[in-house]
């Protein structure tokens, strides 16, 4: 079995290089459970509108509100005005099951969740010289940076839009060290393709979020398809995603992995680390038992290989990062 070190160890390995973080779901694992917003949308398992997802092969809201819509301006052409009413009806409860989940997996404001804001902090200290990439499309990082600051995200240089409600567009040329892989529930998008994030209005940020969704009939830029290649297929039509995919390709820094499993439907994020100029792989295993890190091992040695065995990689254990409760004393990582 391959050796398994400490992230102290880790981040003293890395002394003087650039660092740069990748975070899957078991970043948020500790306060959002699901494996999917689809999970808690409460649509009816057997109806045509999950049928319909099914069909489509999709997790993604906005295919089948767009698939549904298409369907409408088919049935009004040929006369079918009850089922396109229908159809229109139907488009209406995806969006709104959207925002029941988006409801369902978080509180209504930040300060609602008992965050280590400290822990997380120091943790991501380790990485706010360099960059962070995100494959979650959840809030947390979000509300974790709002926090504490830590993080430029690339809208710094827009401006405040529709009474305060947004602000951007992301210019490719900001300040950035946050990088949304997968998009997230808080970046909108224009008719124009320009990028904008969702700000804490009124009554909070999932509040302002739940108000583009329902009233505004608006659905947030986020990767959820099933599969790398259909993933990769969507990050290709949003210029933004593009972007942060091409960033994650062009980097030279050490790249930490946690919270993530390198399962094949990520395959293109190993894809593009494995091909990249990076110095070196530290990946993060949660209880690294001997079976585990030998499979991720074997996982790994396949990108590895793909990517002309440039990029050695390392594993450590995830724990020892102590991102929400905090370090035993005498254990925190300088």
């Amino acid at each position: 079995m391959p050796d398994v070190i400490s992230f102290r160890d880790a981040i003293k390995a890395t002394e003087g290089e650039d660092r740069a973080l990748l975070i899957g779901n078991g970043f948020s694992a500790q306060y959002f459970s699901y494996a999917n917003l689809l999970a808690e949308a409460n649509l009816d398992k057997d109806g045509p509108i999950k049928a319909l997802f099914d069909r489509l092969e999709t997790l993604d809201f906005e295919a089948v509100v767009r698939a549904l819509e298409n369907a409408t301006i088919v049935e009004r052409a040929y006369g079918h005005i009850a089922h396109a009413d229908q159809l229109e009806i139907d488009a209406q409860t995806v969006r709104e099951a959207l925002v029941t989940a988006v409801n369902a997996t978080h509180p209504a404001h930040r300060d609602d969740l008992v965050f280590h804001y400290e822990s997380a902090a120091a943790f991501l200290s380790h990485f706010s010289k360099g960059q962070v990439f995100t494959l979650n499309y959840d809030l947390l990082l979000y509300w974790v940076n709002l926090e504490k600051g830590l993080l430029t995200d690339g809208f710094g240089l827009g401006e405040e839009i529709d009474g305060g409600r947004f602000k951007g567009p992301y210019q490719e040329d900001a300040y950035c060290k946050m990088f949304n892989l997968h998009g997230g529930l808080h970046l909108f998008q224009n008719g124009i393709g320009e990028v904008y994030k969702a700000l804490n209005y009124g009554d909070g940020l999932v509040a302002n979020i739940t108000h583009q969704i329902t009233e505004k009939k608006r659905l947030p830029v986020y990767v959820a398809e099933g599969t790398s290649k259909s993933k990769l297929r969507k990050i290709n039509s949003v210029e933004y995603l593009r972007h942060c995919y091409r960033t994650l390709q062009d980097t030279k820094a050490a790249v930490f992995v946690f919270g993530h499993s390198a399962d094949p439907n990520d395959a293109h994020i190993y894809n593009a680390i494995f091909g990249s100029k990076a110095q070196h792989v530290y990946f993060g295993v949660y209880e690294p038992e001997p079976e585990k890190v030998a499979a991720l091992d074997a996982e790994l040695a396949k990108y590895k290989k793909l990517g002309g065995d440039r990029v050695e990689y390392s594993f450590f254990n995830s724990q020892t990062a102590y991102v929400w409760d905090g370090p035993p004393e005498g254990d925190a990582v300088e």
